[in-house]
C-alpha cells in the first residue's frame, strides 16, 4: 500500500437558505492537500522522486470532519473534487510519471474510536508511479440538526480506514 497523509486547510461552515425549498441548510467545505506516497520536504516543499509501481485505496478520515448522526443526512448533499499539484521531478529536472487517480469519493464511517456519529471519509483510488500531491475539496450540505458535534477546529491526527 502507498502512504497518504493529509494536510487540511481549515474547515469553513455556513448556513445557506437552499433555493427551491428556502429551508435552512448547513454547508461545510472541507480542502487540503493530499500527499500520496510521501511527504514534501519541510523546507522545499517539494517531493522527492520515488519511482515505484504502487497501487492506491485508501479511505482517510477528514481530520477536521464533524460527526453526523446517519439518520439524518438522507438529504445531504455531497461534492468533491481534486487535481493534481505536484508530481515529484526526475534527476534530470523534468517531470516525473504519474499514474493514474480515479475519482475521489466521500463516504461516511464511524469513528475508529467508536465514539457516536459518522465522519467523513476521503477515498482515493489508482495507481501511481510517483510521489504525487492531490488537492481537494469536499463541500457537504445537510439539515444543521444532522450534526452531533462539531468537528475539531484544531487538527487531530484520524487514522486511516482500509
Amino acid at each position: 500500500m502507498t502512504d497518504v497523509h493529509l494536510q487540511p486547510q481549515p474547515r469553513i461552515d455556513v448556513l445557506v437558505t437552499d433555493f427551491e425549498t428556502e429551508d435552512r441548510r448547513l454547508r461545510t467545505d472541507y480542502a487540503g492537500v493530499a500527499y500520496l506516497g510521501d511527504e514534501p520536504d519541510e523546507e522545499t516543499g517539494l517531493m522527492s522522486g520515488a519511482y515505484a509501481k504502487r497501487p492506491v485505496d485508501t479511505r482517510l478520515f477528514l481530520p477536521d470532519t464533524h460527526w453526523y448522526d446517519a439518520e439524518q443526512l438522507e438529504s445531504v448533499e455531497v461534492q468533491v473534487t481534486a487535481g493534481v499539484l505536484q508530481v515529484a521531478p526526475t534527476e534530470r529536472g523534468t517531470q516525473g510519471l504519474l499514474g493514474g487517480i480515479t475519482a475521489p469519493e466521500v463516504e461516511f464511517y464511524e469513528h475508529p474510536g467508536d465514539d457516536e456519529g459518522v465522519g467523513v471519509c476521503l477515498w482515493i483510488r489508482g495507481e501511481i508511479l510517483s510521489n504525487v500531491a492531490l488537492s481537494y475539496r469536499v463541500t457537504l450540505v445537510c439539515d444543521p440538526s444532522a450534526v452531533q458535534r462539531k468537528g475539531a477546529s484544531e487538527l487531530e491526527e484520524l487514522p486511516a480506514v482500509s
